[in-house]
């Protein structure tokens, strides 16, 4: 968050805090981090919103702006960002040559690039201290840590086949995870070079950079609508949540935020409330932000068809236990399509793939597809989300009665599928 504000992105402010468990350097004896309760809302409760239309209409545009800010720093290697004192063995945090305002320089000075923190690399089956989490100097050196650490929870599954209840692999799944591990072994090695020939300005794709890693509409926030409040302050919005924020290069950091996609843009008031509608339902002059009228490299990193795989390939290594094979083997063969398809860009595709391969992996990404629609239609018959928590605690009672009737139809609506809701089944928020 200090280096968000440094660019110039609003954030909430940090008041107090202090990262000690020793009495003497911290009566709470507790780390602990005290923030400004920023007034206004989110943008998943639109409340009078419409109201503001006009300003709403620039607002994408803006949380674009407000992204790419943040990645116009090149920093020295791949991690998460710390304070000097907190990993005083690491270099500068600006990689060399790397020129930044002079606002901005006293607070680089301050800061490095140390080993990354992002939860997703701390998990359960995940958290051994001594496993190579970063700095890193090369993509390649990340993806082949990533490798390794779900290697290592392979090894603890098998020795506790009873854990992968909480999961949606089997043990046979562990066995074609590491084979899909060895193909993502192979791929690490040559993902800068595919990177660097997909665009016209490779030094800038290749450029390590930090972002908010999930702006939507529960991470957005604007002002409160009040006489005081001008409609311009709509323009200046606040993101929260910052804790899984990590550096990584440009071309795999960029994304089309949630925000922007799906939901807040295309709410529409209707009868019995707020209702949301797709971006392919809504008016043609709604308002999503236009990529090809920003900065040059905005619109060539949205038309490459591969950089959405890449950008997917890390979270789907380290949760391929968690959540199955399914997706890391789909990811891999529309890789190895798209390199083949534009061999003339990347050259030969290193991936070793076989036709039958392919069909497996579509196969197998159909199964799930079909699982989680039939989880997402369960979901809204109990009025709950789809890892089946219950958000309003006055509907908890009517949620479990229509639970215990669920569970009489589903075995008969999908027979040999488990039951998505039960004692110890799969969860992101477990596993």
């Amino acid at each position: 968050m200090t280096m968000a504000q440094a660019v110039n992105i609003h954030v909430p402010r940090v008041l107090a805090w202090n990262k000690h468990h020793n009495p003497v350097q911290n009566p709470v004896r507790s780390p602990y981090i005290l923030m400004e309760d920023v007034k206004g809302t989110t943008l998943d409760r639109p409340g009078d919103y419409f109201q503001r239309s006009k300003a709403i209409n620039r607002l994408p545009d803006k949380v674009i702006e407000g992204m790419v800010k943040q990645m116009v720093p090149s920093l020295s290697r791949l991690g998460s960002i710390y304070f000097a004192e907190d990993f005083p063995s690491s270099g500068p945090l600006l990689a060399p040559g790397q020129v930044v305002a002079n606002g901005i320089q006293p607070v680089t000075d301050k800061l490095r690039v140390g080993p990354i923190a992002d939860m997703l690399w701390w998990r359960p089956f995940h958290d051994e201290p001594h496993l190579d989490r970063g700095p890193w100097d090369t993509m390649e050196e990340c993806i082949r840590a990533a490798v390794l650490i779900e290697r290592r929870a392979i090894e603890r599954h098998r020795a506790d086949p009873s854990s992968l209840a909480y999961t949606r692999s089997t043990l046979n799944d562990l066995d074609t995870i590491e084979r899909l591990l060895d193909k993502v072994d192979v791929l690490a090695p040559h993902l800068q070079h595919a990177i660097e020939r997909a665009s016209p300005c490779p030094e800038r794709f290749t450029q390590n950079v930090f972002v908010h890693p999930d702006i939507c509409p529960e991470n957005v926030m604007i002002p409160p609508s009040t006489s005081e409040n001008a409609v311009e302050d709509t323009l200046h919005p606040v993101m929260i949540d910052w804790e899984d924020t990590v550096v990584l290069p440009f071309a795999i950091q960029f994304y089309k935020p949630g925000l922007v996609i799906f939901e807040p843009w295309a709410l529409v008031p209707g009868p019995t409330g707020w209702t949301s509608v797709r971006e392919s339902s809504a008016p043609s002059d709604a308002p999503w932000p236009d990529y090809d009228k920003m900065s040059p490299e905005i619109g060539q990193v949205t038309r490459v068809a591969m950089f959405p795989h890449f950008r997917a390939l890390l979270p789907l290594v380290l949760r391929a236990c968690a959540d199955g094979p399914a997706g890391l083997w789909w990811t891999l063969a529309r890789i190895k399509e798209v390199w083949d398809r534009d061999q003339h860009i990347y050259g030969p595709c290193p991936l070793p793939f076989e036709p039958k391969e392919m069909e497996q992996a579509q196969r197998a990404m159909d199964e799930l597809q079909d699982e989680l629609e039939v989880s997402e239609l369960l979901a809204t018959r109990l009025g709950c989300s789809w890892e089946g928590f219950v958000e309003e605690e006055d509907d908890y009672e009517e949620a479990l009665r229509e639970l215990e009737d669920a569970k009489k139809d589903w075995d008969k609506d999908v027979p040999g599928q488990l039951f998505p809701f039960r004692e110890g089944g799969y969860t992101d928020y477990l596993r």
